[in-house]
C-alpha cells in the first residue's frame, strides 16, 4: 500500500477515535480530551500536508467536511458541559446533521482511498 493510501486509511481510524472521545464527553457532561478542530489528528494531518494533499481531488471536500463536523461537535460539547445532556445527545445522534456530516466525511475518505489505490467503489 502506498504511503498516501496508508495515511488516508489512518484518517478513518483517527476520525473514529475522535468520535468516541466526543461521545464520551456528551454522555458524561465532563470535559475530556480537547476535541477541537485544531487538536484533531485528522485535521492536523490534512493541514500539515496541504501542499501535497491539495493535488488530490478529494482533499478540499474532506477538509471542508471535517471543519463543518467540528462546528457541530463544538455545539454538542457546549451543551453537554452546561449539563444539557439530552440536547447534546440529540445533536450527534443518528439522523442529526453531525451524523450526516460524519458519514459523508468517511464516505469521501474511503472514496479518496479507493482512488489512490486504484479500486473502484461498488455501485449504490
Amino acid at each position: 500500500m502506498s504511503n498516501i493510501a496508508n495515511e488516508i486509511y489512518q484518517a478513518i481510524v483517527k476520525h473514529t477515535a475522535w468520535k468516541k472521545r466526543l461521545h464520551l464527553i456528551v454522555e458524561t457532561g465532563k470535559k475530556g480530551e480537547n476535541i477541537s478542530a485544531e487538536n484533531s489528528e485528522l485535521g492536523k494531518w490534512l493541514k500539515a500536508n496541504a501542499a501535497t494533499l491539495n493535488s488530490h481531488p478529494h482533499y478540499l471536500t474532506v477538509l471542508e467536511l471535517q471543519e463543518k463536523l467540528h462546528i457541530e461537535a463544538q455545539q454538542a460539547v457546549a451543551l453537554a458541559l452546561r449539563g444539557k445532556l439530552e440536547e447534546a445527545r440529540a445533536t450527534i445522534e443518528y439522523g442529526s446533521e453531525f451524523e450526516h456530516l460524519s458519514q459523508t466525511l468517511v464516505h469521501n475518505i474511503i472514496t479518496w482511498h479507493d482512488a489512490v489505490t486504484g479500486k473502484t467503489a461498488a455501485p449504490h
